[in-house]
């Protein structure tokens, strides 16, 4: 599965990281395009700067 072939590119994570890395794969898969990606996380950021 996708998650597992991430994580094989990081030799694992820690544990107490490993629902941050699942989060992470799951806003990948759904949102695969990465230009629709920069657009939410730009988003996200200018709501947490005003």
């Amino acid at each position: 599965n996708q998650a597992k072939r991430h994580l094989r590119k990081f030799n694992g994570i820690p544990k107490e990281h490993f629902h941050l890395f699942i989060k992470e794969c799951q806003f990948r898969f759904n949102n695969p395009k990465v230009d629709k990606q920069l657009e939410i996380i730009y988003n996200l950021a200018r709501k947490e700067l005003f």
